[in-house]
């Protein structure tokens, strides 16, 4: 994968905004770069298009606020919840369209639904940028109609934050090259993006039901500590990769037992009574994870753990939907089936 069309990436200097994107003219890719004052901010538009697919292409105004979000929300009368999308746009848009959430121009038709990514956004696919500018303008447009959209950031998020760069494609360190702006520098506090990014939690509840990327591991229950707390915990450390040594900081970010790297529940490393504590700890009933990947969205523990990281890149497209009591396994061609454990 070389360097291909691309952005817009938005670096704030000084009083100085630079959007940057990667344009193709006559078949190859070349750096395009606008510069406006901090002032003219709401005059920006970001155009997110794809040559080979013009069909996809769609705008979003900058988001005039932003601040870190609520981690415990009320029940949902609907909720879809996906995971590891991984750069794939044709994935994001399938899923979206077949369960209603968006229609060909992009617009909300989930009323007031909420959408979950449950981490794992970026790194390995074609779309990277695009995909986190779809949830991003996605958020405006839930809100408006009563819904909400939930981004909790997975190891993945966390990994090209703190400039762990293993699993970025070639695409993006080309691109950045004729960007002149390293991509170590595309997710920071001086970008829109990298601003949007650190709005967002590593683990959230909404009614019933708890959102992490991994899992919660025993460890993490033994601190004692509740989601707000966890949340505000981490969130100052979003862009480093060497906080000041902090046992629970330790463990909540960079440990194999951390919600965004434990794969306890998925390998069946858990016990049922560690995942009951989970549950009764954080009053729930369900606990929806991605990271490790199953061959179609898979239960655990007698249906107390849903798994959604499924094959996009294979074209095995689903998610889980919770509509009101009953809880289905969708996919991106519109099948619905009950779920059960």
């Amino acid at each position: 994968m070389k360097a291909a069309t691309d952005g817009p990436h938005i670096f704030y200097e000084g009083n100085t905004i630079l959007v940057k994107s990667i344009t193709s003219r006559q078949g190859k890719p070349v750096a395009a770069v606008q510069s406006l004052p901090l002032e003219e901010k709401d005059r920006i538009t970001v155009h997110c298009t794809f040559p080979e697919h013009p069909e996809w292409n769609f705008s979003t105004p900058l988001q005039p606020v932003l601040q870190p979000q609520p981690s415990v929300y009320p029940a949902a009368g609907k909720l879809l919840a996906i995971s590891d999308i991984e750069g794939n746009f044709n994935a994001l848009r399938g899923l979206l369209l077949a369960n209603g959430v968006i229609d060909h121009q992009y617009s909300w038709t989930f009323g007031n639904g909420r959408l979950v990514l449950t981490g794992d956004c970026m790194d390995r696919g074609p779309h990277v940028t695009e995909c986190l500018w779809l949830f991003y303008s996605l958020e405006i447009k839930a809100r408006e109609q009563g819904g909400y959209v939930h981004f909790i950031l997975g190891n993945h998020e966390i990994m090209n934050m703190t400039d762990d760069l293993r699993y970025v494609p070639e695409k993006y360190l080309d691109n950045a090259r004729l960007l002149q702006r390293g991509y170590t520098l595309w997710y920071k506090p001086h970008t829109e993006l990298g601003r949007w990014l650190a709005t967002k939690n590593i683990i959230e509840k909404i009614g019933a039901v708890l959102f992490v990327h991994g899992g919660i591991s025993s460890l993490v229950n033994a601190l004692q500590l509740s989601i707000p707390d966890m949340n505000a915990l981490c969130r100052p450390w979003y862009f480093t990769g060497r906080p000041p040594w902090h046992p629970a900081l330790y463990l909540l970010m960079y440990s194999p037992a951390s919600p965004f790297w434990y794969r306890g529940y998925a390998l069946g490393q858990a016990t049922p009574q560690e995942v009951n504590d989970t549950l009764h700890r954080f009053q729930v009933q369900h606990i929806v994870i991605g990271h490790t990947t199953v061959d179609q969205l898979t239960t655990f523990f007698e249906g107390k753990v849903i798994d959604v990281d499924t094959l996009h890149a294979e074209g095995i497209s689903e998610a889980v939907l919770f509509e009101n009591e009953a809880i289905f396994r969708v996919d991106k061609q519109g099948r619905k089936d009950p779920l059960t454990g």
